[in-house]
């Protein structure tokens, strides 16, 4: 069979998403369990090429598309554009939102919705359907039958990784070089384990894979390094630092093969103040940037998170990677019941900890995404359900202080962190990869209207945040 995989654009409000483009590695993975089968993708991330074109171009007989939150309502069109191209074509949506809230492509236009991790099924799916089997046969999915979607049985997934394929990276072929984060690049993507065993209440990546936390093999792992072309990786395990005897073996496995690259992963504080020596390590295998969510600077707020840690925890894990060469890259959530007093602490914490100076820090929004505990907790808050708010910045559970206010408080908080003399003072190792992020004019770019849109939301409170085409579309319900 012949299956048009399409990568769609982000489209959530705040537009920080041009600040950093990634493979669509899941889309790679999927196409690699087709080896059998003719497979292309378009990424419209980059090209202007509508989908009736690429229909029109490869002549496909199943059209399939992945979809985040912010995403639901393109990717339905592009689903709806598809089918009304070629009404044979089979349409396919998978990932973290349709897992979730598959009632929100519950139309006529879609054929089958993904449950879950799609590898072994989509394989399945496919194989299914050449040989004119019945879809509803296979586990994983919702499928369309008699006019109303029904689902199959639930697929139990194998235990690891290591039966799946290496990423069809030729599939990207074309686009390879436009991959990037904050203009450092080529970069490439890594996946090294699936899951969390962690349960923080504002995460879905541990409900998505039904619970599980799989693992590739260091061998396997170091194998897929060498392919890899990129000089820089961008390790994107939802938390790679998660057992010290897997990390030390994979990095056997790189030592051995002598690769050489630079890294940028995940990582939680905990397992960095119990193992200094190994992130010290990793440091001389070209570990560059660590991110830590750190969530909230004091012991109550992260208490609340379900985070398993503590400030002082937090602290050493910053201290050990600054010590070991590795720039430390910080996420912090502001809930809505946050104070301007709450804004101001966190500023003088982040300040602290030198982040002004060397390091990053990323300030988002309490955003009860589905499939999280808070989804359950606190629907009841939300000001809006246009998923195209659900940016993680856009404050979409009401908030305590006054919108404008909240946006003034949220402006100060990047406008002192990043422009300050000491951003001008920073050594090329404290850059994303070790990399002068200026090299990407789009990224820059993307910065000042991020900032030119917070700048907006103070004078005009949400509206002011409102992109001018979700304006035009009459999309925000004020």
């Amino acid at each position: 069979m012949r299956v048009l995989f399409v990568n769609p654009p982000e489209c959530a409000a705040s537009g920080l998403i041009d600040l950093a483009a990634f493979e669509p590695l899941g889309l790679e993975l999927l196409a690699a369990s087709l080896s059998r089968h003719e497979t292309r993708l378009v990424d419209l991330v980059f090209e202007r090429k509508s989908i009736e074109s690429a229909i029109s171009e490869f002549r496909p007989d199943l059209v399939c598309m992945g979809c985040f939150t912010s995403q639901v309502y393109m990717v339905r069109e592009f689903l709806r554009q598809a089918k009304h191209c070629d009404p044979r074509v089979v349409t396919v949506v998978g990932g973290y939102h349709p897992t979730f809230m598959p009632e929100d492509f519950d139309e006529p236009f879609v054929d089958m919705i993904g449950i879950g991790p799609g590898v072994p099924a989509l394989a399945e799916l496919v194989d299914t359907l050449e040989a004119g089997g019945d879809p509803r046969a296979v586990p994983g999915f919702y499928v369309r039958h008699d006019g109303k979607m029904v689902r199959t049985a639930a697929r139990t997934l194998p235990k690891t990784l290591d039966g799946e394929p290496f990423p069809d990276r030729k599939i990207t072929a074309g686009y390879r070089n436009k991959y990037h984060v904050f203009g450092v690049g080529p970069i490439a993507v890594l996946r090294t384990s699936e899951g969390c065993p962690f349960r923080c209440s504002f995460c879905c990546i541990w409900n998505f894979t039904g619970g599980m936390y799989r693992m590739r093999s260091p061998e396997l792992v170091a194998e897929e390094l060498e392919r890899i072309e990129e000089k820089y990786v961008y390790i994107f395990d939802d938390n790679f630092f998660v057992s010290r005897p897997r990390v030390q073996a994979i990095a056997d496995a790189v030592a051995s093969r002598g690769i050489d690259k630079k890294y940028w992963c995940f990582g939680r504080a905990d397992f960095i103040c119990a193992n200094a020596d190994l992130v010290e390590r990793w440091a001389g295998l070209g570990l560059t940037n660590v991110y830590i969510g750190m969530e909230a600077c004091t012991d109550e707020g992260l208490e609340s998170f379900n985070k398993r840690s503590t400030v002082a925890m937090n602290n050493e894990a910053v201290r050990i990677l600054r010590r070991s060469g590795i720039t430390p890259d910080l996420g912090f959530i502001m809930r809505p019941t946050a104070t301007k007093k709450d804004f101001r602490a966190l500023l003088a914490y982040v300040r602290s900890l030198g982040i002004h100076k060397q390091g990053y820090a990323e300030y988002m929004s309490l955003t009860p995404l589905p499939g999280t505990d808070l989804w359950q907790e606190m629907q009841g808050e939300l000001v809006t359900r246009d998923f195209r708010f659900f940016d993680l910045i856009f404050p979409v559970l009401k908030t305590a202080l006054p919108t404008r206010t909240y946006f003034r408080e949220m402006t100060r908080l990047y406008v002192r962190t990043y422009l300050n003399l000491g951003l001008l003072k920073r050594k090329a190792r404290g850059n994303p990869l070790g990399l002068n992020p200026l090299g990407t004019l789009k990224s820059v770019i993307a910065s000042f209207k991020f900032l030119w849109r917070l700048g907006k939301a103070c004078l005009l409170g949400a509206r002011g945040y409102v992109p001018r085409k979700f304006e035009r579309e009459g999309a925000y319900d004020d």
